[in-house]
């Protein structure tokens, strides 16, 4: 145990570079059970035998952890209850994934979580309000490339006119309500009704799902789902679907004020109307192949009048996704894959076309226990990538100096806050036109964890192409904007209800927001004297006190 502890202390300090943050919310402690699912230590009769873990949420996590018996179903009870605080630094950077309702913010900033979780017959009450203080300090200008007049319109023409993806949210403290993971409806022994604000993350990946993560708040949704798989003759089926309404944010774009100085006339107006959301994923697990999950997912956003008709306004955007998890539980181990396609059905033959528009998550984990299985080790690769494949799609066929195609991920012409709720993206946090690698590992006993992470970021490709390619005439090969992402996290469970955990992360960002300028000394591919590199440094520490099975 203390060389696992000596390694990773050894390995934060030489790095000069941010991991997963450590927070205590449902859905990264639902990680518990799936890894005791590759552990074989869950039996046919464990609720969690033969779930996918494609669609993860805190009724999830609620559903596996009831011992309830049978003839208590019948009887008011409180089922759980929990109260967990988060805090959060950030000393120059915005930094934040996968984080839920809280902000991308410097400074200090708080989450205070307090649920109860109430069941009587099929009646199911989650109250689970979070309130948010966040400090919001000043953060550096960016006054994006000097020296080209052309590159904030380039900008707003391809990204910022499409989506709703703030690096800053005013310029006060915020302080904000959010109904968090509540909600109210029945739940059966097979299948649950009901509304709900919870998060929801969609697919198999570890850090970057394409269609929903929890990246972004919550959202209000009307769900019928399976609790769990229904057997048929040709195996299991999962299923669920949403109805539900997006948030749009109170804030403005920090950078309207620079581009105002620049083309006032190229900041598009974005449409205030309701933006609804429909959603629905199914994955089979085959009768001959017990340890294969395939699941199809697909969603659209579109406007509505704002009236009690809530009539369809014709825009609309989708996403659509195709996922696979392979197990193999002698080895511990698991494959998965997820391929996305946006605006249209993600029907197989579609990826292979000469317009696709592919992104795609792909990842694997291995755990190694001892020998009485009371601990282990867990690695865990995961590459995505959302830039697109052919960088032709970003220019207008024959006229590569006008206005740019509108095929990035997550960004929309027509649904001009793109695919985000509160200025947060719903699905993978790194945003349209990234990618990313990410690799990990962690000793685990239960609860209690130590892991360090290295992940590298490359931040919207599609606009570094569009910006670059049809201003010079080729590409530049040096200014790339790369973070490069390193920590330790520590989780520990001291007593029977009481979780801790906490991470220290380091953010190395070189040529921040595609910009490098050249000193005359510096090597092509060294940092230079003028170029804006950046570097933050990340405090979590969260704390979760919990109670389950309470009369």
């Amino acid at each position: 145990m203390v060389k696992y502890i000596s390694f990773f202390i050894l390995f934060f300090i030489s790095t000069n570079i941010v991991a997963q943050i450590a927070l205590l919310d449902e859905i990264k402690l639902l990680e518990n059970n799936r890894n005791q699912q590759l552990l074989g230590s869950l039996s046919d009769s464990n609720k969690g035998h033969s779930i996918s873990f494609f669609t993860r949420s805190t009724g999830l996590l609620h559903y596996l952890n009831d011992t309830t018996s049978p003839e208590r179903f019948k009887k008011f009870r409180i089922q759980n209850f929990q109260i967990t605080d988060t805090r959060q630094f950030n000393d120059h950077m915005p930094s934040g994934f996968n984080d839920g309702n809280m902000y991308p913010a410097v400074g200090k900033q708080e989450r205070i979580s307090v649920g109860v979780n109430l069941r009587w017959r099929a009646l199911d009450i989650n109250l689970q309000p979070e309130w948010i203080d966040a400090v919001n300090e000043p953060q550096d200008l960016d006054k994006g490339n000097q020296t080209d007049r052309n590159w904030w319109p380039r900008y707003y023409l391809l990204t910022a006119n499409n989506i709703d993806q703030f690096r800053k949210f005013g310029n006060k403290p915020i302080q904000e309500f959010f109904l968090g993971q509540s909600r109210i409806g029945l739940s059966y022994p097979k299948f649950s009704v009901g509304l709900s604000t919870e998060n929801i993350w969609w697919g198999p990946a570890k850090m970057n799902s394409l269609m929903f993560t929890n990246n972004a708040p919550g959202f209000r949704h009307i769900y019928l789902q399976t609790n769990k798989p229904l057997s048929t003759p040709i195996g299991n089926f999962e299923m669920k679907a949403i109805i539900g309404q997006l948030d749009s944010t109170r804030f403005i774009n920090p950078d309207d004020s620079i581009m105002r100085t620049v083309w006032v006339g190229g900041i598009f107006p974005k449409k205030n109307a309701n933006r609804n959301i429909n959603a629905y994923i199914i994955s089979w697990q085959p009768k001959w192949l017990q340890n294969f999950y395939l699941g199809y997912a697909y969603s659209t956003i579109n406007y509505t009048s704002k009236d009690a008709k809530f009539e369809d306004l014709g825009e609309k955007m989708s996403i659509g996704v195709l996922m696979g998890r392979f197990l193999m539980p002698k080895d511990h181990a698991e494959f998965y894959v997820e391929l996305g396609t946006p605006n249209q059905a993600p029907l197989p033959w579609k990826f292979f076309n000469d317009s696709a528009k592919t992104a795609f998550t792909i990842g694997a984990r291995k755990i190694f226990p001892n020998l009485n299985r009371k601990s282990f080790l867990e690695f865990f690769v995961e590459v995505t990538q959302l830039q697109l494949l052919d960088p032709r799609k970003v220019f207008t066929p024959g006229a590569p100096y006008d206005g740019p195609q509108y095929n990035s991920w997550y960004t929309s012409p027509n649904i001009k806050q793109g695919y985000t709720s509160n200025a947060q993206l719903l699905g993978a946090s790194i945003g349209p036109g990234s990618n990313t690698q990410s690799i990990g590992l962690s000793w685990n006993k239960g609860l209690n964890k130590i892991g360090a992470h290295l992940q590298r970021l490359v931040h919207n490709n599609d606009f570094y192409n569009y910006a670059y390619l049809s201003s010079v005439g080729y590409g530049k090969s040096n200014a790339y904007w790369v973070d490069l992402l390193a920590g330790i996290e520590v989780q520990l469970h001291p007593q029977k209800n009481t979780l801790i955990a906490a991470s220290f992360l380091n953010t190395q960002s070189m040529n921040w927001r595609w910009l490098r300028i050249e000193d005359g000394v510096s090597y092509w591919s060294d940092p230079t004297t003028k170029t804006p590199d950046k570097f933050n440094f990340q405090l979590n520490i969260s704390v979760k006190f919990f109670f389950n099975g309470t009369r």
